[in-house]
């Protein structure tokens, strides 16, 4: 797995920085020295000359940031001040001199802390939020998602919706180190929705490439193509050189993953000669990984030895701890290719704790199937199976192919070594299964279909119908004159034929109404499943409440349950119900469950609001019924679970195209947060039946209609969202 470069966060929210170039430069040093401007307006124009200046030379940019720090301690106003350290911290951080651009943003923060208004907001905002993005970059990954949401809290206190944007990029760069990819995916849309609401074409472009990014991570290579060139677009659009480089960085890993090495290999070369240019050392970082790897898998060790030795050097310099590890697991490799494998496990067993303290899965599980490779070419079998075992159960709860693939052909080597012939062929098939799996021949097609990377599709296209055509001509001197022999047996061929056809159209008939009706029987099924598990807990919330409330509070309990119920039954008739129905009936289940949070006080525990989007017809509409049922009950049971303060949980019903979502967002810990130690004795609630039939139930609805149907978690600054993807029915 490559390191990812991230576009977005060039800016280090500085505000007012954009693209870099020498004339907007030279522009502002004429402003500089204009007579016209007061004190303030003249340092404020320097501001922004310390800002370009970091994009063309940080050595100049540094002093640049220094001396407008003397000049506003001259000129004595307090926010200019914090502004000067912000800058200073973020010439810093450029350079990767982390202590120090954590130590001026924290002297910007109290500076900022003396101040009370918005305008002091904003910039404690800002340095609270560039905080977090140099603990991202040494590795420190819960504090840095700590200061983006603080950063994020304070931005939408005061309306700042550019803080929000870069806050929603830093925080979603964090889920993306951490491969959570639904919720960096949730992040990077509302950072570029907010760029194109602003007309922030730099941040807009960084926000496809950054989608782009996790896309890839994903196995959708198809959408992740999309997202680059619209990205690389932008960029050529507004003549940056460093995120054209970043951009073709991007593009790079994308051809590398349709086997394209040479050409990513020179793409790669082209946006490290920009990076070298521009002086930016993340992406010298980067791209030198990305060539090492490249090199790799064309068999050309000794070049890769050499670039990613070098880039190495430069990540250990500037404490690049959010991309070492993967360069430190490619020249692993490259020194066993080298018969050097002792040399290489000191480096792995380093990378290995770098990517446990990132929770980077796909580096983990990659430095244990090399772990589990050296410990096989020293006949050291126990320990490889020990470490691949390790490897494949993180890649396979991830669903990491690559690494999952290593990890396989490990442990079939290691199973076949011991002599273990049952095992090994498990772990073969199952290598076997990677390698040919369901999301690689997803991928591919929708790569096939790209003419930005497939130009030559057409070509070939053309040509066949050319050698077609020439093939055509040249028989039918020579098929003229056997023609009249052949028509008897022509015509008996298409009845046979057309009999063969007329069979596989009706084979293909009636196996797709099989199909449909074996799922419609599942989907019944799996219902009659749900209804039980439903029950069972809406009755514990009944028993729950007549302990703690008197009989008349119980009596009107039971007959909100016994409405519910009859609905619930009516509704389990049905594949699909009228949403008004569906939504009447989880009004009904949170109303009940709200009832029975009271306290003795009286005092509810949560707040609750379902909102649909007017221009839905709820009537014609049809969904299954209670299929966001147990989304609902974890919002309630776990989200509110622990809150010392009146909980939150929103229901909202939206049309996306022809799909409709469903999205059930609570106030609560979160899904991170440490789980309460259950109480001696006490019921224990369990969700992963629920979750478990939940999925199978849209996998169902995916088959019947043709169409991606499924639920992704998100998690929020505080709480998570989980939103269920239902396509509409035809």
């Amino acid at each position: 797995m490559r390191p990812v470069l991230l576009i977005q966060l060039l800016l280090l929210t500085a505000p007012g920085a954009v693209a870099s170039d020498n004339h907007h430069l030279d522009s502002l040093w004429q402003d500089d020295r204009s007579a016209t401007l007061d004190e303030e307006a003249r340092l404020l124009v320097f501001h922004e000359i310390v800002n370009e200046a970091r994009y063309e030379d940080l050595d100049s940019a540094r002093t640049l940031a220094s001396e407008f720090l003397r000049m506003a301690l001259s000129f004595g106003q307090a926010d200019l001040i914090g502004l000067a350290h912000r800058d200073l911290g973020n010439v810093a951080a450029e350079s990767r001199d982390n202590r120090s651009a954590i130590s001026h943003y924290r002297k910007a923060i109290a500076v900022y802390a003396t101040l009370s208004d918005s305008s002091a907001v904003r910039g404690m905002a800002s340095s609270l939020n560039n905080m977090g993005i140099v603990y991202k970059n040494m590795g420190l990954l819960d504090s840095a998602l700590a200061m983006d949401r603080r950063a994020l809290a304070m931005s939408m206190s005061v309306g700042d919706r550019t803080g929000m944007m870069y806050a929603y990029a830093s925080i979603a760069r964090v889920f993306e180190i951490q491969g959570n990819n639904d919720s960096a995916l949730f992040y990077y849309e509302r950072n570029g929705t907010i760029a194109e609401e602003l007309g922030d074409r730099h941040t807009l472009g960084g926000s496809y490439g950054n989608r782009a990014n996790v896309y890839e991570r994903m196995g959708r290579i198809g959408p992740a193509i999309d997202l680059a060139y619209r990205c690389l677009a932008i960029f050529e659009e507004l003549k940056s050189e460093r995120s054209i480089a970043i951009s073709l960085t991007t593009v790079a890993s994308l051809k590398a993953e349709l086997g394209e090495v040479e050409e990513s290999l020179a793409l790669l070369r082209r946006a490290h000669a920009l990076y070298t240019k521009v002086g930016y050392r993340q992406g010298m970082m980067t791209s030198g990984n990305s060539i090492g790897s490249n090199l790799l898998e064309l068999g050309r060790t000794d070049s890769a030895l050499s670039w990613l030795e070098r880039t190495l050097d430069l990540e250990r310099e500037f404490d690049a701890k959010d991309i070492m590890a993967n360069t430190m697991n490619n020249l692993a490799k490259a020194y066993r290719n080298e018969g050097r494998g002792p040399g290489a496990i000191p480096l792995l067993n380093e990378a290995l704790t770098i990517a446990r303290s990132l929770k980077d899965a796909a580096a983990e599980a990659t430095s244990l199937a090399l772990l589990g490779r050296i410990a096989l070419d020293q006949g050291a079998t126990a320990q490889a199976l020990r470490s691949c075992r390790n490897g494949y159960t993180i890649a396979r709860t991830a669903s990491l192919l690559d690494p999952l693939g290593l990890n396989c052909e490990c442990l079939y080597l290691a199973h076949k070594a011991r002599g273990d012939g049952m095992a090994a062929l498990s772990a073969l098939e199952e290598f076997n299964r990677v390698q040919d799996s369901v999301v690689t021949e997803r991928s591919a097609r929708e790569l096939t279909k790209r003419d930005l990377l497939y130009s030559f599709g057409k070509e070939q296209l053309a040509d066949s119908l050319r050698h077609v055509n020439e093939l055509t001509v040249s028989n039918l001197a020579t098929s003229a004159a056997r023609r009249g022999s052949w028509i008897a047996a022509a015509f008996g061929l298409l009845v046979v034929l057309g009999l063969l056809v007329f069979f596989i159209i009706d084979r293909q008939r009636r196996r797709a109404r099989y199909e449909k009706e074996a799922a419609q029987l599942e989907t019944q099924a799996l219902r009659s499943q749900m209804n039980p598990h439903f029950i069972f807990n809406a009755l514990n919330s009944i028993n729950a409440f007549v302990q703690q409330n008197d009989g008349a509070s119980a009596s009107a309990y039971l007959s909100k349950f016994a409405r519910l119920m009859r609905l619930v039954l009516e509704n389990s008739r049905q594949a699909e119900v009228p949403l008004k129905d569906d939504i009447e009936a989880l009004d009904l289940y949170l109303n009940l469950e709200l009832a029975r949070s009271r306290d003795a006080s009286g005092a509810e525990k949560f707040d609750y609001s379902i909102n649909v989007d007017p221009s839905i017809d709820q009537e014609d509409t049809l969904v299954p019924p209670l299929v966001v049922q147990p989304f609902v009950e974890n919002a309630i049971w776990h989200g509110m679970a622990g809150k010392a303060e009146k909980g939150r949980i929103t229901l909202s019903v939206t049309r996306v195209g022809d799909d409709l979502v469903m999205a059930i967002e609570d106030d609560g810990a979160g899904r991170h947060a440490k789980k309460m130690e259950p109480v001696p004795g006490a019921a224990v609630k369990k969700t992963s039946l629920a979750t478990t039939i939940t999925k199978a139930r849209l996998d169902l609805v995916s088959k019947q209609r043709g169409r991606p149907a499924g639920f992704r978690y998100i998690d929020l600054p505080q709480g998570t969202r989980v939103e269920v993807l239902l396509p509409l029915s035809a």
